[in-house]
């Protein structure tokens, strides 16, 4: 048993071998990246053919099924290092992950206190991308500006409402020295 997995390794290859870490790093990366799903897609193929290549070059049926259960472990712990991460780790602390509902702050507001905010400057309390949030009379709002980004602590001012939306840009002066 333990030879045959010794043999998998030893005899691999250089060109299974990099189709196959592509393949789980491509899976890796699906794990991370919103949309459409063609890293995984990607990466999924690369497994199969990282076995494929190293089936041809004549492996026994017993080290493709090592092959196999290697490709399969290494895709597990990191969708388990993901999840653990996103509980407790640095993914936790980026913008990878929101921990907040997906309905706005705003939602609910009423529009005529949102429009006597119309030309107010206030300090971002997020960064924009292009979306952020800040605190105006120390209730948080979500807006968005017209495409450009803005760093967190940095003077905005609040130039359009449509209906809960808040739309800012950067005002001029000095940014605030306590992000």
């Amino acid at each position: 048993m333990w030879n045959d997995f010794i043999a998998l390794f030893s005899g691999y290859g250089a060109i299974p071998m990099i189709i196959m870490l592509a393949g789980v790093i491509l899976c890796i990366v699906e794990v991370f990246v919103p949309g459409f799903g063609i890293f995984g897609i990607l990466g999924g193929i690369f497994s199969v053919g990282g076995i494929v290549a190293r089936s041809i070059m004549g492996a026994t049926f017993a080290q493709i099924l090592y092959m196999i259960l290697v490709d399969v472990s290494l895709i597990c712990l990191s969708i388990i290092l993901m999840i653990v991460s996103t509980r407790c780790g640095f993914i936790r602390h980026s913008s990878l992950v929101e921990s907040k509902t997906s309905i706005s702050v705003n939602y609910g507001k009423d529009n005529k206190q949102l429009l006597k905010m119309l030309g107010k400057t206030t300090f971002a309390t997020t960064e924009f991308r292009p979306t952020g949030k800040f605190n105006y009379n120390g209730e948080t709002y979500e807006a968005t500006t017209y495409g450009e980004f803005i760093q967190k602590g940095e003077k905005i001012q609040i130039v359009e409402v449509k209906a809960d939306k808040i739309f800012v840009r950067t005002a001029d002066g000095i940014t605030n020295l306590e992000k």
